[in-house]
């Protein structure tokens, strides 16, 4: 089986299982990233596009440990997520505004329909897609490996966004 974890609106075609906080019409299993309710080595393949940096950075460490507990030996991982140096320095050039940097590097991204609203407690929804963590290249290989991941590859993927593969 393979999981993709923050699936959001917009689900990766190919994947069994797609968890998320937010319960959306394409989610199977409403969770926390770092709380998955499956059995040890469950999963051929994990995606997590765009949601671990909504993670807080003192839980990133904890939470891809945990999406390694849930994958299986040789198990495929594919991580995107923003590079943050590059998101700044375009910033930095002029290149962007202030309000775009913020809905860069800090995004709650409320302009997203899955964002719009409060849930019950009136806590607005874009709180839970805003970002807490920043990443780079080597920040990121760094927690990966430190997760017992292997083989780990990356590379941009567009403007200020990379792409992590590895292995379990």
């Amino acid at each position: 089986m393979r999981l993709e974890v923050g699936s959001g609106e917009f689900p990766s075609p190919g994947y069994d299982i797609r968890v998320d906080v937010i319960p959306l019409p394409f989610v199977d299993v409403v969770c926390r990233m770092d709380e998955l309710p499956f059995a040890g080595g469950t999963f051929s393949a994990l995606r997590a596009d765009h949601v671990l940096e909504h993670q807080s950075y003192e839980l990133v460490a904890d939470t891809v440990a945990e999406w390694a507990r849930v994958l299986g030996a040789g198990a495929e991982v594919d991580i995107g997520v923003p590079d943050a140096r590059c998101r700044a320095a375009s910033w930095l050039a002029g290149e962007i505004d202030t309000a775009e940097a913020n809905y860069w590097l800090l995004g709650g991204h409320s302009d997203r329909g899955a964002h719009k609203g409060v849930d019950s407690k009136g806590v607005p929804l874009w709180i839970w897609n805003a970002h807490h963590t920043f990443f780079d290249p080597d920040s990121l290989r760094e927690l990966l490996a430190g997760a017992g991941l292997t083989d780990i590859e990356i590379a941009p993927e567009d403007t200020c966004n990379m792409r992590a593969h590895a292995r379990k």
